[in-house]
Order: structure tokens, then C-alpha cells, then sequence
């Protein structure tokens, strides 16, 4: 493993080493009230490898380990490398999915998790506890997994850790907590005003998608963006771009592959999500939300790029930051009118 994927992973590997200390008895019987989300899940993974490979040329084959996290057990699914220092006992193969299967008594994880991390080093693992412990209807689990994949297929990409090494972010901090704990001005009254401006410009450019006006739309925000860019250093810009970038597109992909789910009640859970995150564009408050407004912010700024075409998804890769995606997206759509 290169040297800057290995510091990334320090954070979740410390983080499973300490919930997982002292858990060394035998495997778990199973529960009689474990849901059986087994098919759920094979269909999930064959819905990816089609639909979400043809928005994501490798997302279909990224690696696609998944921890459920049930009332007394813990079900690792997939998974193909070591388990380093996790007391997981093999379980066969799992009838529906085909993938290797294995068992461990519950941890102190939470069942309430949602996150694609490096639990067990490289590659990412999902974990998540079940729809009725996330407190999510069943479309909104399975529209959630198509999110946490896409940061799978992220951190699988090559050069991923070298260009997230290049941001200087880090500040000496070698665990990368600074992904979630960077000390970005949410706070600052001025930022936080630039920034109101830039999201609602952002909504309205995001309403005049397929309008005559969809191109000054477009211009108006990017010049509200600038001034948001403006009213901070450039290091924390790169940070927040760095933000809207990952997780930003990793919503937009969440409603984007969940759109076209054969499930009706995912493709519901799709909607239900998009007009939330334009909704949310309307009221964002920096200085109340923090770093959650990446989300609806970098998913708006998705929906720009795609009306634009769907070019920015191969440059995509290529960097990390929204800025110089929506700067080329704007080019094409002038050449096109």
C-alpha cells in the first residue's frame, strides 16, 4: 500500500481497533429477528455493475464489501483481502449475492451506521445497520448503499491518495481526521453570506435547467461562486472543493443510479432525495450546518454539469475540485446553443 493511502486509512483503522478491543468470543448464533436483506443486496450489486457503470466506467467492478450490522452479529459480505485483527469466522457463501460471507458477534459498532471506510484497511468497507435501525425506509437504504459505493469506487480510482495528498490539507494530522475536523470559517459571518448568495443562486440556476435562461443562470451563479471563493483563503477553498467534489457528487450519484432502480419504491427514495437537496439550496445556513452543505451544494453543482452533457463525468477523475468541471461545462453548453 503507498504511503499516502496508508495515512488515510489510520483514522478508520484506529477507530475499528478501539470498538473492536476485546471482542474474542466465538460467533454469534443467528437471530431469528434478523431481516433477510440478502436479496436486497444482490440486486443492489447487479443494478450497479449495469446502470452505475454506464454514469461510472468502473463503478460496476469497484470493490463492493459490505458490513451489515445486525441486533447480535455482524455480517461481512465480499470481501476479498485479509481481515487484519478482526475476530470474523468464515460462513460460506452467501446464496443470494455469491460472495464470501463472514461472521463475527456484534462489536460496538453502531447499527445506526452509514459510511464506506477502510474498517479493515484498504479497500473501503460499507457498513450500515439494517432500514429499521437507520431509520430509513427500505428504498432510502438501498438508494444510501448506491451513495456509499460511489466513495468506494473514489478510493479505488488510481492517483486518488496522491491528489489527496497534493491538497495540503492535512496540517501535520497523519490520522486524516482533518477530512471531517478541517477548521473551515463556517462561523464567520461574512463567509457565511457569500455563501448564502452563491447557493441561491445555485438553486435558481438548478430551476432554469432546460429554460432560455438556463445560460445567464449559470453565469450569474458562477460569478456568486467567485464570491464565495473570495471571502475565504485559498487553502480552505481547496478544502471546500475538495468537499463539494466527494461528497457532493457522491449524493448526485446516490439519486442518479437510485433513479433508474427497478424498485419503485427506490426510485421514489431517488425523488424524495433530489428535492430535498434543491430545496435545501434555498435555505442553507453555513453558520447552523456546517460541512453538511456539501451535500445539496455539490449535488446542485452535479445537476449543472450534467445538463451540460456528460463529459465532466470522464474529467471527473482527473481532479478535485467542482470548479474547473463547471468552468468546461459552461463552455459546452455556449458551443451547443
Amino acid at each position: 500500500m503507498p504511503p499516502s493511502r496508508m495515512k488515510m486509512s489510520r483514522l478508520s483503522a484506529l477507530v475499528a481497533a478501539v470498538l473492536m478491543m476485546g471482542q474474542t468470543a466465538p460467533a454469534a448464533p443467528v437471530s431469528q429477528g434478523d431481516p433477510d436483506l440478502g436479496p436486497i443486496l444482490a440486486k443492489v450489486r447487479r443494478h450497479a455493475a449495469v446502470e452505475g457503470e454506464r454514469l461510472w466506467p468502473g463503478y460496476g467492478a469497484a470493490p463492493f464489501e459490505f458490513l451489515l450490522v445486525l441486533a447480535d452479529k455482524e455480517v461481512l459480505l465480499c470481501r476479498t483481502a485479509p481481515v487484519i485483527n478482526a475476530t470474523f469466522t468464515p460462513d460460506g457463501a452467501d446464496p443470494q449475492t455469491g460472495c464470501n460471507r463472514q461472521v463475527r458477534p456484534r462489536s460496538q459498532l453502531s447499527d445506526r451506521m452509514l459510511a464506506a471506510m477502510p474498517i479493515f484497511a484498504p479497500p473501503p468497507t460499507i457498513v450500515m445497520g439494517t432500514p429499521r435501525t437507520t431509520g430509513l425506509s427500505e428504498g432510502a437504504w438501498v438508494r444510501t448503499i448506491y451513495h456509499e459505493h460511489f466513495h468506494q469506487f473514489q478510493y479505488s480510482r488510481s492517483g486518488y491518495f496522491d491528489r489527496l495528498k497534493a491538497l495540503d490539507l492535512a496540517g501535520g494530522d497523519d490520522s486524516g481526521m482533518w477530512v471531517l475536523n478541517y477548521a473551515f470559517p463556517y462561523g464567520d459571518p461574512a463567509v457565511g453570506k457569500a455563501h448564502q448568495a452563491a447557493s441561491l443562486a445555485l438553486a435558481e440556476a438548478v430551476a432554469a435547467r432546460g429554460r432560455p435562461d438556463f445560460l445567464p443562470q449559470f453565469d450569474r451563479y458562477l460569478a456568486a461562486r467567485e464570491a464565495f471563493r473570495r471571502s475565504v483563503s485559498m487553502r480552505d477553498w481547496r478544502y471546500l472543493e475538495f468537499q463539494l467534489w466527494q461528497e457532493g457528487v457522491a449524493r448526485w450519484t446516490e439519486i442518479a443510479v437510485a433513479a433508474s432502480d427497478p424498485d419503485p419504491a427506490v426510485r421514489a427514495a431517488a425523488a424524495t432525495m433530489e428535492a430535498a437537496a434543491i430545496t435545501a439550496l434555498g435555505r442553507q445556513d453555513l453558520q447552523v450546518r456546517g460541512r453538511e452543505i456539501v451535500y445539496a451544494h455539490g449535488a446542485g453543482e452535479a445537476m449543472l454539469l450534467e445538463a451540460c452533457g456528460p463529459a465532466w463525468r470522464r474529467a471527473y477523475l482527473q481532479t478535485m475540485a467542482m470548479g474547473p468541471l463547471l468552468t468546461a461545462a459552461r463552455a459546452r453548453c455556449a458551443s451547443a446553443s
